[in-house]
């Protein structure tokens, strides 16, 4: 036998049913993207000082011209034929050479720990040379950001060379 408390309360519409619905499922969506955010953002907690895009200081620099940071990147290390990947915990870079008419991307690093000196490495091989990038705030300028980077070519009868530049945010 059925229930008949319940008889004599109105019903809802086919239209309020939809509208519970939808507001349901917005509700439901809402609250999973609350307790589960982006695992970078959570892991990390906030982007270091250095994160960020940068310009060189000097605008007639013939160098580099720019250079991009992220930290919170995954970084791989590989141990005897085993491979791990730490997760947010890492830096990428992105360089762009002073080039004319417009500057040569270097493209993003893989990703890497900070060293203990508190630089952030990068490394390229461009075929004709290998290119060392280290970033780090300055402890000069302030709010400004220090590169070492070093160019070591494979040809012998070409001069390495290394330089450091300072960078403002762009």
């Amino acid at each position: 036998m059925l229930d008949n408390r319940f008889a004599k309360l109105p019903r809802p519409s086919v239209g309020r049913w939809h509208m519970l619905l939808l507001f349901a499922v917005a509700l439901a969506s809402n609250t999973a993207l609350a307790a589960n955010p982006d695992p970078a953002f959570a892991l990390c907690g906030g982007h270091a000082a250095e994160h960020g895009d940068w310009v060189n200081a000097e605008p007639n620099a013939s160098g580099i011209a720019r250079i991009e940071l992220r930290d919170c990147q995954p970084v791989t290390t590989c141990s005897g034929g085993t491979c791990t990947t730490t997760h947010d915990a890492g830096w990428t870079m992105r360089v762009f050479g002073r080039c004319s008419p417009t500057d040569c991307d270097w493209g993003w690093t893989l990703g890497a720990f900070r060293l203990s000196s508190g630089q952030i490495p990068g490394y390229y091989d461009q075929g004709f040379a290998k290119r060392y990038v280290y970033a780090k705030m300055s402890q000069y300028r302030p709010g400004q950001l220090w590169v070492y980077w070093r160019t070591d070519f494979t040809d012998p009868n070409r001069a390495d060379y290394d330089r450091h530049e300072w960078f403002r945010r762009a």
